[in-house]
């Protein structure tokens, strides 16, 4: 089946996972730093956005972190507004726990498909660069790098790819996009030959404002300078620290000229698409609250960092 059309969630639709098989492979699931568990969807009666009897992986953010679920949410349902891959979001509770959360979609391992393995940036970067890369710190990180190696590897779209990526992380803001964050799915053809594609861009928490209270944002004055304080994981040149969303974006677009990338996204991201997404947010009834006054802070802020962007990519689009 792979990513594809998922019917919205609705307000009172939020997913019960109570009840849902730990998945017995991995019953601790390690990666990353909020608790989180990797579920297996039942196959009795579900919610229509639900897939029976695949792996969803809940995440429970917690303490200053726990917006970080509206991020999810807010930024699958954008990216199905611009036409990208991005892992289905859903607003989901474990009622036997107490615990609030989004729910992610595996974006593998659907029934019928070719069995895929997903590779992490990190495990490129770590056998092109050798000791010269330092995992824990995902570093050096850099454009050139990540464009080799989707090229070597025989994406035939990575520029116009890693252009969309680049738009959108610096459309929500995300700082959190390390070689772990990004990576291929490897399909195995003869003998020990793969096919490679890109995955979806997954881990869109650590964007969007999450580590702001309502107090806070409510006191911005200067959205054009909170907005260039935002920066990207990748360098341009693989230096110590990744580049603002801005410049890198105007870097690439640039050298690179992606053709068409810009105008088409930018088409798509309108005033409509992000206010309805917004309002969507507001109609759930959920413990970890997403009140007006964030909703009208991420509307400016996604509006002008449109406007910001429309015009840096101005001659390339």
């Amino acid at each position: 089946m792979g990513i594809g059309h998922r019917p919205r969630q609705k307000p009172h639709q939020i997913v019960d996972v109570a009840t849902w098989e730990v998945d017995p492979d991995n019953p601790h699931y390690p990666e990353g730093k909020q608790p989180k568990k990797l579920l297996i969807s039942p196959s009795g009666e579900l919610p229509p956005f639900i897939l029976p009897n695949h792996k969803y992986l809940f995440k429970m953010p917690a303490g200053w972190q726990e917006k970080q679920i509206w991020s999810e949410l807010i930024a699958y349902e954008l990216s199905r507004a611009v036409g990208l891959a991005v892992p289905p979001c859903f607003l989901a509770r474990d009622r036997s726990e107490g615990n609030v959360g989004v729910l992610v979609e595996f974006f593998y391992g659907y029934q019928g498909e070719t069995a895929l393995r997903f590779i992490p940036g990190s495990d490129f970067l770590h056998a092109w660069l050798s000791s010269n890369y330092d995992r824990k710190r995902g570093r050096p990180h850099a454009v050139r790098q990540n464009l080799t190696i989707a090229r070597s590897l025989g994406i035939s779209n990575h520029k116009e790819w890693w252009a969309k990526a680049f738009l959108f992380d610096a459309i929500i803001g995300n700082g959190d996009r390390h070689p772990d964050n990004w990576g291929l799915l490897a399909s195995s053809t003869t003998g020990n030959e793969f096919d490679y594609r890109m995955a979806p861009l997954f881990d869109n928490g650590s964007s969007l404002s999450y580590g702001e209270t309502d107090e806070q944002l409510a006191r911005y004055q200067d959205v054009d300078a909170y907005i260039r304080r935002g920066r990207h994981h990748c360098a341009w040149d693989g230096g110590l620290k990744g580049d603002r969303h801005l410049d890198l974006c105007k870097l690439f677009f640039e050298t690179y000229k992606p053709a068409g990338v810009a105008r088409e996204f930018m088409i798509r991201f309108t005033d409509e698409a992000i206010a309805d997404v917004l309002s969507w947010c507001r109609n759930f009834e959920s413990p970890v609250e997403f009140s007006a006054v964030r909703a009208d802070f991420l509307r400016t802020l996604l509006i002008r960092r449109r406007e910001l962007l429309t015009s840096l990519c101005a001659d390339n689009v």
